[in-house]
């Protein structure tokens, strides 16, 4: 793991290397002063190419440095549509392009920015090269001082672990989630529903997206876990929170760990789709990053963008 002050462990993976693989296997992660955090995203055995993507923005030197919060993000290329891993792969990238950019918006409204941002370079990419109907999900999230913001499209999920409690932050924008939230069909006929994955938004779509954003409070402890719907079609909240949460014990010693271990149920029970898991744990009761690190001298080449993994 990388350490505060110290070089970042890269990125690896297959992403990029073969048309065959798509975005390949990826994993990442850090290790900083007020919280780790680990990502690991897989083709699983069925489908012939990776359609998820990932990455991460973590600042190295001390977060009193920082001119604002980490962002981690994770997308989904839509199954059955062109290009689905060009997609993902254009939103992490576009997104976390503008999060670092100068003069940085308060955190809600820089991550609807990063979001639209990931949009139009999705929406502009599909018309350049013809792929009409290339989309993604797109799951973001920054620590803003005890808070946690998340910005949201599509049914990737962002799941926050307390104390051995699993509590879903994200509604999925589906056809299905809808049904369930009008009443009209129960979360147990919903999960064997056929049309469980048919999207109502996306990004890159349309040439604007509306983008939900969700607050959460946060206290030393506290998982986040960011994941495609390879993972939680097969892995219930309950083994989210019995692994996530026991991260630190024996069983579960590091966010790696934690990471590992989740795309391994979901691949051990058959999913049929690519699986991707962001883990990150907050450590500190403190400010993330510490109050008033807004500062014009921020330094870009102390801090690292964790979208280009090793060829």
């Amino acid at each position: 793991m990388s350490r505060p002050g110290s070089g970042p462990e890269p990125l690896t993976g297959a992403a990029g290397s073969g048309s065959l693989r798509g975005n390949g296997s990826l994993r990442g992660h850090g290790l900083l002063a007020k919280l780790g955090w680990a990502l690991r995203s897989e083709p699983g055995d069925v489908r012939p190419h990776n359609e998820d993507y990932a990455g991460a923005y973590a600042p190295i030197s001390p977060d009193d440095a920082w001119d604002r919060g980490p962002l981690f993000v994770v997308c989904d290329g839509l199954g059955g549509h062109v290009a689905g891993d060009v997609a993902s792969r254009a939103a992490v990238e576009s997104a976390l392009a503008a999060w670092t950019a100068p003069d940085p918006a308060p955190p809600s409204a820089a991550l609807r920015a990063a979001a639209r941002a990931a949009n139009s370079a999705v929406f502009d990419a599909a018309i350049e090269h013809r792929r009409r109907g290339m989309a993604t999900t797109f799951t973001a999230l920054t620590l803003a001082g005890r808070e946690a913001v998340i910005a949201h499209v599509g049914d990737s999920r962002c799941f926050q672990v307390r104390r051995g409690t699993c509590t879903q932050l994200t509604s999925d924008h589906s056809r299905v989630a809808e049904m369930v939230r009008k009443g009209l069909l129960t979360p147990e006929r919903a999960a064997e529903h056929p049309d469980r994955s048919q999207l109502l938004r996306a990004v890159g779509l349309e040439p604007v997206v509306q983008v939900d954003v969700v607050k959460a409070a946060t206290e030393a402890g506290d998982i986040f876990v960011l994941c495609s719907d390879g993972l939680w079609d097969m892995v219930t909240s309950d083994e989210i929170a019995e692994r996530a949460g026991a991260v630190g014990t024996p069983a579960v010693p590091t966010v790696v760990d934690a990471a590992e271990q989740l795309v391994d149920l979901a691949l051990r029970a058959g999913t049929t789709d690519n699986v991707t898991v962001l883990v990150v744990k907050v450590t500190t009761d403190r400010a993330v990053p510490a109050a008033g690190a807004r500062r014009p001298f921020f330094r870009r080449d102390r801090a690292w963008r964790a979208f280009n993994p090793t060829r």
